[in-house]
């Protein structure tokens, strides 16, 4: 079993991969009602890292970001195709909408694992991590369907403070 930092380094990778993810795809993407629910996404993983990085700091831990050319690679992948801005077209958006699908579940069942061995403290930080994950997971298959119905964005609205 990993360690405590471990487990959060390895948390803050999800979640910074989350924030460039829905990024990216926020720049790429034309439909109005796709854009505020990517950038929503990108700032709640944002969010989720900087939580993460709270509690190693908090253990005596650092993280350390991979280097930009991996993130570059990974971006790559994600997007193999030169695609420019208002350039997705519905087949594009739901294989990127099934990658987010499939990037919440993984971050869904990492914390649902780890809320099981954790600490009180971080057990707690875990479960309500998983629990905003579940909400992203079904906004994204919530659109997803759209999607594959008729190719429009269900949309999203933020919550203003």
């Amino acid at each position: 079993m990993a360690d405590t930092k471990e487990i959060l380094a390895t948390a803050i990778e999800f979640e910074r991969f989350g924030v460039e993810y829905y990024t990216k795809f926020h720049e790429l993407v034309g439909d109005k009602k796709a854009k505020p629910l990517m950038k929503g996404l990108a700032e709640d993983e944002k969010e989720h890292a900087r939580i993460l990085e709270t509690e190693l700091n908090k253990i005596g831990g650092k993280y350390k970001a991979p280097p930009r050319a991996d993130v570059e690679k990974g971006l790559a992948e994600i997007f193999p195709e030169k695609v420019h801005k208002d350039a997705l077209v519905t087949k594009d958006a739901i294989s990127a909408v099934k990658l987010g699908i499939r990037t919440e579940e993984r971050s869904i069942e990492y914390y649902s694992k780890n809320a099981t061995a954790a600490g009180p403290k971080l057990k707690e930080i875990f479960v309500n991590l998983e629990k905003m994950e579940r909400g992203h997971l079904e906004m994204l298959q919530e659109n997803l369907r759209y999607l594959e119905d008729d190719g429009s964005w269900y949309g999203y609205v933020p919550f203003l403070d």
